[in-house]
């Protein structure tokens, strides 16, 4: 039986989703494995005080760099935080509460707080929320949505997880 060429050479119908698709694979590679030499190359020659979710294309970017920084977006958008120990998460900017309209806190900041961190929301030797503190600074759903995370007793790291 003789099947029909395709339009589009090999079949992709979106050759730039896909591709986009590809290398926020590569950059999230980046971002989970700090120990690669890839990572340790890239650190030292785009972003050597921050992290690669915060670094910035810079001043005169290699193709491959400019490129990793577009799908940067592309991971932002489809990944979230899960709380460990709360000291890598910022409460009002990034995504961490498993809510899925949009990840983040909605609730108003105060001005009489200056809570920036998860962290602080933990009492760490206990390994639980500060439930009352929680109460007093977040919208009702949000409180129930907080303290419905779990906590783990040994407090481990904060981990960037894919969303979907």
């Amino acid at each position: 039986m003789c099947m029909p060429k395709s339009k589009g050479g090999i079949g992709f119908k979106d050759l730039k989703a896909f591709n986009l698709a590809l290398l926020a694979k590569q950059g999230w590679r980046l971002n989970q494995h700090p120990d690669s030499l890839t990572h340790r190359v890239f650190k030292a020659k785009y972003f050597l005080e921050c992290t690669f979710m915060e670094a910035q294309v810079g001043k005169k970017p290699s193709y491959v760099w400019r490129s990793l920084m577009v799908a940067k977006e592309t991971i932002e958008a489809r990944s979230r935080w899960l709380i460990g120990n709360g000291r890598k998460v910022n409460i009002w900017r990034d995504k961490w509460l498993p809510s899925p309209n949009s990840f983040k806190v909605i609730s108003p900041q105060r001005h009489n707080t200056d809570v920036e961190k998860v962290a602080q929301l933990i009492d760490s030797e206990a390994s639980m929320w500060k439930a009352k503190f929680i109460r007093e600074v977040f919208l009702p759903h949000e409180v129930e949505i907080i303290l419905s995370i779990p906590l783990s007793t040994q407090m481990p790291k904060d981990s960037n997880v894919w969303v979907w």
